[in-house]
């Protein structure tokens, strides 16, 4: 490698190589054997994005969403779907009703390498213990994920649990749709699937007579789909450049190409 001689005459906003260096042979980044190992590989996410709801708010100090805002339900979020979303279920494969269900009007169903799932439990830190359940997740380039977009493993499941009321209706409907009921009890009494309550595309819903008074409390155990948000992004942006059978390159590098794209997601619940 040659030498270079450093200069005592240094200036700002200098590029390309000094006259008589040649360039290093280059390895071009195959970009598209990643985006197989994603689409090959990758878990089926069902994907909305998220922007500010536009409510006014109703305390300029705290910036706090109006609770009674019909678009947001006062959470300050509204979801959305990505342009260009997959209908075809040859492509994605087929949904049963749950799952369409987890994807609705907003979301739409891509494949993500999902790694790190983990549950910490710091039990020194809160009084309790406090569940910081969290994921790595990359998708291609051209689903850039944005902060807060909700991310949902559709083949995954998880045990969520919650207490709840018991409606003026027969049906009880849970923070997520339920794929499979564990228990269902209030402080006297256990209630059965298939014999007091069934499961209806999610829902529980109560066979005649035999579900609680409204009002009763009740604890439910079941299992649902993991549902995430996106929180940070180690690697959003990621380019390389590349030669590789590129006639006309944009640059006299190479083509600026886009890499596939990473963020950091945890349990909707627990944040």
């Amino acid at each position: 490698m040659p030498v270079l001689k450093k200069s005592t005459n240094v200036k700002a906003g200098v590029v390309a190589l000094p006259p008589g260096v040649k360039d290093l042979v280059r390895a071009d980044f195959r970009n598209e054997m990643w985006i197989q190992a994603i689409e090959a590989k990758g878990y089926r996410l069902a994907w909305s994005r998220t922007a500010p709801c536009p409510c006014k708010s109703i305390n300029e100090q705290t910036d706090q969403s109006d609770p009674n805002c019909p678009l947001c339900e006062g959470t300050g979020w509204i979801f959305f779907k990505p342009d260009g979303a997959v209908v075809n279920t040859k492509v994605i494969g087929p949904l049963d009703p749950i799952q369409s269900k987890f994807i609705g009007d907003h979301g739409a169903v891509i494949h993500g390498i999902m790694t790190g799932l983990s549950n910490q439990q710091n039990a020194l830190d809160a009084i309790g213990p406090w569940m910081q359940g969290m994921a790595m997740v990359t998708v291609r380039a051209e689903n850039k994920l944005g902060y807060y977009d909700r991310i949902t493993a559709l083949d995954s499941r998880i045990v969520y649990a919650q207490t709840l009321k018991s409606p003026e209706g027969t049906t009880l409907k849970t923070k997520y749709p339920v794929v499979q009921a564990n228990l269902v009890r209030s402080v006297d009494r256990v209630y059965t699937e298939g014999a007091d309550f069934d499961v209806v595309v999610g829902d529980i819903v109560w066979r005649p007579l035999l579900g609680p008074a409204p009002g009763t409390q009740l604890s439910c155990h079941y299992l649902t789909h993991p549902t995430y948000r996106i929180t940070e992004h180690p690697h959003m942006v990621r380019t390389t450049l590349t030669k590789f059978k590129v006639k006309q390159p944009l640059t006299p590098q190479g083509e600026p190409v886009d890499l596939p794209v990473q963020g950091v997601c945890r349990y909707e619940f627990l944040l």
